[in-house]
Parts: structure tokens; sequence; C-alpha cells
């Protein structure tokens, strides 16, 4: 494993066990079985090494979430794919969706890519809810709200599972994906996809 790939995963962890504020590059050279000077030859500074992180788990979130995505696919089978993967992604790593909204208030951290949905590497997804606006099958709100309304329904569901409140039945989650899907769709159009 590449050190620098050693390095993220370490940040990963220390971060999910201290938080920002108690994050330490003394902590984090432990972690990693590294010198502090080598995470210095990676990472300019601890700013820099955070950027990283969030693109490192960003990119390999994507993965995850982009699995089995093919554009014969019809939209609503890409949206049941996604929906299920985000779901699955936040059961299997909740710690990693903590740390991801943890990252988006720590100061000097560039916000720019900084949320789930919110980057180049979800380009992907971007690109499908800005198509169904643009050919009106999808209600034509801003995008981050129609993600908000759909996507995030996963999000949101997943983190209860996570915390004992809700119980995983797949009819139920189906029932909920497909009224997220319900939501965004433009009424106006008698378009089944």
């Amino acid at each position: 494993m590449q050190k620098k790939i050693k390095i993220l995963i370490a940040a990963e962890t220390v971060l999910t066990q201290y938080g920002f504020y108690a994050f330490s590059m003394q902590n984090l050279a432990e972690q990693a079985g590294v010198s502090i000077g080598t995470i210095y030859r990676y990472f300019e500074s601890k700013e820099t090494l955070l950027n990283e992180l969030q693109k490192f788990i960003s990119t390999e979130s994507a993965e995850v979430i982009f699995k089995d995505w093919k554009t014969t696919l019809s939209n609503k089978e890409k949206y049941d794919l996604v929906w299920q993967n985000v779901f699955n992604f936040v059961i299997e790593n909740p710690k990693r969706l903590s740390l991801l909204e943890m990252l988006h208030y720590v100061p000097n951290i560039d916000q720019t890519e900084l949320t789930l949905f919110e980057n180049k590497t979800f380009k992907l997804i971007i690109d499908f809810y800005q198509e169904g606006i643009d050919s009106e099958r999808f209600v034509n709100w801003q995008l981050f709200a129609l993600i908000a309304a759909s996507l995030e329904t996963a999000i949101a569901l997943a983190k209860q599972v996570t915390k004992g409140r809700v119980v995983p039945e797949q009819s139920q989650l189906n029932q909920v994906r497909d009224a997220s899907w319900h939501i965004i769709q433009n009424q106006h159009l008698n378009e089944q996809d």
C-alpha cells in the first residue's frame, strides 16, 4: 500500500476516534506507523491533508455508489440502483458519512468539494438529475433540492437503521425509494420511466 494512502486511511481512523479538534499529527503518525516528517512529505499542512482525505473518501464512495451503473439502464433503474447503493454505503460505513459531515464544518477546508454529492466525482448523478430537469421529466427545482428530496432519503433512512430506530425491511425500503422517485417526477408528463 502506498504511504500516502496509508496515511489517509489512518487519518480517517484518527478523525473518527478523536474528532477534528483532538486530531493531531502525532496521533496520525502513530496510527499510520510513520514519522511526522513522512506525513509532511506528502501533505504540506493539516488542511491539505484533510482536503486530500475528503477527495479520497469521495472517490472511494463514488465507486461503491455507482457500482453496476450502466448507461443502458432506464432512468428508474439507475435511480433505484444508486438509491440502494447509497443506503447500503451508509449502513456499511456510518462513520465515513459522519466524517464527511464533520469535515464540512472544519475551518480552512476547501468547502467547494466537500459533501457527498457536490463534486466532480459524482458527475454521473449530477448529470442524471440535470438531464431530468432539462428534459422536464423531473420537477424544475434547484438541483440540490431534487437530491435532498430523493437520494438523501436513502441517507436519512440508513442513519435511522444504524441508530436502531428502524428495522430494515426490503419492501419498506422499496416503498421509501419509490416515494422519493415519485416526488421528483414532473406530474404533467404521463411518461413512466
